[in-house]
């Protein structure tokens, strides 16, 4: 791919001097990209050198050079771990090498992204960049580099289980590689047909496609180390065949490979692996304990952990086959972390139904995450596949719909002027209309703040009158208790006193007798002044109450209607310290509410309570008439008149009402105390 990509960007032969710059300016970004690439280089080194790659392309002033650095930093971009950095890189490329009109290079910076996005495991986004690429190389007979766009498109396909879109794509593959004599890509698209066969459990032409890949990849360089993942995969159709002879031989032939163990471990592993499963089912036991036990220590040592999950089921089903369920139940939890952490949806289907075998206690459970996994991955990728075909669809629609637009252009330039004179005079008559509505609506919410306002007023007033009774009430009884003290204590307290005087003179036993009687009246008066200090006392805490006082009038004044009222509130809280707009508004929406229940509920009580804490004050009010449904025509005066007092109040409410079962009106007010009162009762 590099070779072809080097080879698009030179369309004209430069003179001596600009191809000196130019390689220089090359090799400076191929210098930073490689240090960026070695493994003793930190991230933060790394992502400085790709910055400085970066910013040096993007001041290039000559726009193939520009179109070339980007393609460059692009296809080498894919490894490094910063996604944003890439996708801005790749997109640079495709933007660039768009505007000088080089295909092949945006064909590669599509396959780029492709290959990121597949990387990153987002499957429809990789085969939509491949799709975009396979499309750029076939506009410009790239039959080869179309070819393998393909073979990319069909890989990702069997993935999601798209058998047969993966078929058709493979199939296109081939007849674009055959012309070309192009042995190693037909070795891989025959390799992948066998594989979809072989999935598809039509085992003896998935057996045809492996040796028909067997057969391709024989005329290539390095077929002996090549072919043995091969005739692993052939190992396994034999063994799901259940002809366990001809697949022992396979996956022993791969297993003494020369050289196997080092150039490709993971491969030896699951070769060891599948050897073992494949005696245990020719129920042939020996050593098939050792093999799985190394197989597992090869694949730790490489990280392999879907592998890893494989292997461990397959011991469990050793262990189970020789009767050790308490083993087999402790390998099989381990193959069920590993699909977990390898996202290995398949071994973690066959895991859980082997627990459910053997764990009869937790069958049921692990049966129903089998049902559910199961289902949701049929979801998945059935989802997937509509999405891909969706796609392909799209994007030849949108061609086709071009095409259209191109020769309706013409017609559509002519009648632009009319639609544009149409769509002024709505666009006019539509402003009109809103600027109409908007001052209508401005001047009903002016009628109605100035409505709320009087009634505020009212409210003030009626609350004002309550606290001068209340303060008479006061006055009356300082007026009675001072008449108390004057005529009754006094007086008694100056005749007790010239006795006294008097009988200081005289020692007789009748001057003793009258101090005895003198000391009683004392006594007396102490107990009258005792008594009224009680009275003052308990007076002092029956605190009379504006604000509950006005409430209660408002329940008790509709005597005329057979609804029987109720008024829960802490006698001991001092409720006049609410702010003057909390209760103005409070006031408001319980007569609203209180008028409605009246009017329409249909009620036999009607219920008010009162709780408040150091930050909230919470109203509920409840009747038990018809209620209404919330969900039905619009909304009354009275819900807007209580969403409009508790936004000034910036509090909150709630309307809990079914028909037939009553109404429940809940108030959310946060508490402001009058600083003003506070100072005034502290004085």
């Amino acid at each position: 791919m590099l070779v072809i990509f080097c080879t698009s960007c030179a369309k004209t032969k430069p003179s001596s001097e600009t191809t000196t710059t130019t390689k220089l300016e090359n090799d400076s970004i191929s210098i930073w990209i490689a240090k960026s690439q070695k493994p003793t280089t930190t991230n933060e080194e790394k992502l400085k050198l790709q910055l400085k790659a970066y910013a040096f392309a993007e001041n290039s002033s000559n726009d193939s050079l520009k179109a070339s650095y980007f393609s460059t930093l692009s296809y080498n971009q894919i490894f490094v771990t910063d996604s944003s950095l890439f996708r801005k890189v790749n997109k640079r490329a495709i933007t660039t090498n768009e505007k000088i009109k080089d295909s092949t290079a945006l064909g590669i910076a599509y396959w780029d992204m492709g290959y990121f996005f597949q990387g990153k495991v987002f499957k429809d986004s990789a085969f939509y960049y491949y799709s975009e690429a396979q499309k750029t190389f076939e506009d410009i007979n790239e039959n080869a580099l179309s070819g393998i766009m393909y073979l990319n498109m069909a890989s990702i396909q069997m993935q999601i289980k798209d058998y047969t879109g993966s078929e058709a794509n493979t199939t296109r593959a081939i007849e674009l590689f055959k012309p070309l004599n192009d042995n190693y890509n037909l070795y891989n698209c025959y390799n992948l047909l066998g594989i979809l066969l072989g999935d598809l459990e039509e085992y003896e032409k998935s057996l045809i496609y492996y040796n028909e890949a067997l057969y391709y990849l024989k005329k290539t360089e390095n077929s002996k180390i090549n072919e043995l993942p091969i005739i692993n995969n052939i190992g396994i159709v034999y063994r799901n065949t259940k002809q366990y002879k001809k697949a022992i031989e396979n996956f022993e032939s791969v297993i003494n490979a020369s050289n196997i163990l080092v150039k490709n471990p993971n491969l030896y592993a699951k070769a060891l692996s599948n050897l073992a499963t494949t005696k245990l089912y020719n129920e042939d036991t020996l050593g098939i304990h050792n093999l799985l036990i190394k197989a597992i220590d090869i694949k730790h040592q490489e990280k392999a952990l879907g592998s890893l999950a494989s292997s461990y089921y397959g011991l469990a089903e050793y262990n189970l086959y020789a009767k050790d369920t308490l083993t087999a139940f402790d390998n099989a939890k381990k193959a069920l972390k590993f699909s977990i952490e390898s996202n290995n949806n398949e071994r973690l289907l066959k895991t859980w139904s082997f627990l459910a075998g053997i764990d009869n206690a937790n069958a049921t459970e692990y049966f129903q995450k089998f049902t559910i996994l199961s289902d949701s991955l049929q979801k998945e990728e059935r989802k997937q596949q509509n999405k891909f075909a969706r796609i392909r669809f799209e994007t030849d629609e949108f061609i086709a719909e071009n095409i259209e637009l191109e020769s309706e252009k013409e017609v559509l330039s002519k009648q632009k002027k009319m639609w544009i004179g149409i769509a002024t005079g709505f666009f006019l008559l539509g402003l009109s209309i809103y600027i109409i509505i908007n001052q209508r609506a401005k001047n009903q919410k002016l009628r109605f703040d100035q409505q709320q306002q009087a009634n505020n007023q009212e409210i003030f007033n009626l609350m004002l009158m309550q606290k001068q009774k209340v303060d008479e009430v006061k006055r009356l009884e300082q007026k009675r208790i001072s008449e108390e003290l004057h005529d009754g204590v006094l007086g008694k307290m100056l005749g007790a006193r010239m006795i006294l005087t008097g009988l200081n003179k005289r020692a007789t036993d009748e001057a003793i007798q009258e101090k005895s009687k003198a000391l009683g009246s004392l006594q007396e008066i102490e107990n009258e002044i005792r008594s009224i200090s009680h009275e003052l006392s308990h007076s002092a805490y029956q605190k009379i109450n504006n604000f509950t006082d006005s409430i209660e009038t408002l329940l008790s004044n509709n005597k005329n209607i057979d609804i029987k009222t109720f008024f829960h509130f802490n006698e001991d809280e001092n409720w006049d310290s609410l702010a003057g707009d909390v209760k103005i508004n409070v006031y408001r929406i319980i007569q609203e509410t209180f008028q409605n229940a009246i009017k329409h509920a249909n009620c036999s009580y009607f219920e008010v309570t009162f709780h408040r804490d150091d930050e909230k004050f919470n109203v509920i009010m409840s009747d038990n008439g018809i209620g209404f449904n919330l969900n039905k025509g619009k909304k009354g005066i009275g819900i807007r008149n209580i969403t409009s007092r508790m936004d000034k109040l910036n509090g909150s409410f709630h309307i809990d009402t079914t028909e037939g079962q009553g109404t429940t009106i809940s108030l959310n007010i946060p508490i402001q105390i009058e600083t003003k009162k506070i100072i005034n009762n502290n004085t």
